[in-house]
């Protein structure tokens, strides 16, 4: 994943949608692990489920993406 970083006064700022990724990535792992554990899920099948929730949010993400940017 790519990161822009802003500076601010010297330091170096991570935008709103640099936090938003990281936030989702954090949740996408969260749910695996829950899930995984509730379903005692062996450790490649927790890794498959975070990548199949992964690629769900980023094909919504990119068909939302898609539609803004038509509707402009």
């Amino acid at each position: 994943m790519r990161f822009a970083f802003l500076m601010y006064e010297g330091r170096t700022v991570k935008t709103a949608t640099d936090r938003a990724a990281e936030a989702i990535e954090a949740a996408e792992t969260m749910c695996a692990d829950e899930m995984g554990a509730t379903l005692e899920l062996s450790p490649a099948a927790k890794m498959a489920l975070i990548s199949k929730i992964a690629a769900a949010i980023q094909a919504a993400v990119a068909e939302d993406r898609e539609r803004l940017v038509c509707a402009q």
